[in-house]
């Protein structure tokens, strides 16, 4: 906890600017329990069509090959 009466505790600032370019501010996506994991959302749709037929696992959800291309409706307060 910080002592706002000691100045011995005031924090010292180096002076140095630091520039950011938010132009090259990507968004992306991780998990809560791999926060490093991160993906563009820009590569988002080819990184889970990728781990669909992966081993079942960290990234892999095992989805057979005949069953990639399953599709089905539905259905959310009487609209399709």
């Amino acid at each position: 906890m910080r002592d706002y009466k000691n100045e011995s505790n005031h924090p010292n600032y180096s002076g140095e600017v630091l520039q950011l370019d938010l132009s090259s501010i990507r968004p992306c996506l991780s998990g809560p329990k791999r926060p490093h994991d991160k993906v563009l959302l820009s590569d988002m749709k080819k990184d889970f069509n990728t781990c669909l037929p992966n081993k079942n696992g960290f990234k892999g959800f095992e989805v057979s090959e005949k069953d990639l291309n399953k599709s089905g409706k539905i259905t959310r307060n009487n609209k399709e």
